[in-house]
């Protein structure tokens, strides 16, 4: 369903601003519950919204706000800027503005406005992190490469199975900095899935990603046979950090 961007995309741009951090927080703060929104920006209009995001970020600092934000770019696939936010219950969802911005709501609201006129449109899903199932991140990642999968319905609770016992063994022998497997709840399928993992540049791919280098050669394509069946089909989309456009915590020493 299409949404009238200029009465909703507002409520969605706030969300972008007092998003909390992607991969920042250990898992039992960041919660489970993770919320993604994608926003496609109108071509002759990326200036303008890169420039309004930076100008929010600042009103954030400004008021010391302690609702975190990290942003993303897609690099394949649709052109697209990409928020994901970590609840830890489904209550925090009802959450409104960021209180530290009160003062600032004025400055805020004029951003927001301007954001919204660089929209072309937005969709958004909700999915739930499986820790067992997932290697948390220890660091904020360069690249990140997001592998959606449609499994075949009945064949549902196999794939989850193999998850377990094949895909994230491999991925944590190979040395996986990150492996975040989650279920779709809302907005999609609810037999999608998604499992992202981290990436320094494009050059990762010529000696394999994790799970490659945990199974070898011969082993990944014997995983590869094992998947095939359970699935509708998997699609592989690239996004770079963007920390200028980011809100993210203070350093803190190692």
């Amino acid at each position: 369903m299409r949404l009238n961007l200029r009465k909703v995309v507002c409520q969605g741009i706030l969300a972008l601003g007092f998003a909390m951090a992607l991969a920042t927080a250990a898992p039992a703060q960041q919660g489970t519950i993770q919320s993604v929104t994608f926003y496609t920006v109108k071509p002759d209009r990326v200036g303008d919204f890169q420039g309004a995001i930076k100008e929010l970020r600042a009103a954030q600092a400004k008021a010391g706000s302690t609702h975190y934000s990290s942003a993303w770019q897609s690099l394949t696939g649709p052109r697209e800027w990409v928020v994901a936010s970590y609840y830890q219950k489904w209550a925090d969802l009802d959450a409104g503005p960021d209180p530290a911005l009160k003062d600032e709501a004025g400055d805020v609201a004029r951003i927001t406005a301007r954001i919204t006129a660089c929209m072309d449109s937005w969709r958004r899903i909700i999915t739930e992190v499986q820790p067992d199932l997932s290697v948390p991140a220890t660091e904020m990642p360069k690249m990140i490469r997001v592998l959606t999968t449609d499994v075949r319905p009945d064949k549902y609770r196999d794939y989850l199975a193999l998850v377990k016992s094949d895909i994230l063994p491999a991925a944590q022998k190979g040395g996986a900095k990150m492996y975040e497997f989650s279920e779709t709840r809302y907005g999609a399928p609810n037999t999608q899935v998604t499992s992202i993992v981290p990436m320094d540049s494009w050059g990762d791919l010529d000696s394999g990603m994790a799970i490659e280098k945990g199974l070898g050669k011969e082993g990944y394509q014997a995983l590869l046979d094992k998947v095939r069946p359970l699935i509708v089909q998997s699609v592989v989309n690239e996004y770079r950090f963007m920390p200028e456009l980011s809100y993210l915590p203070p350093a803190t020493a190692k």
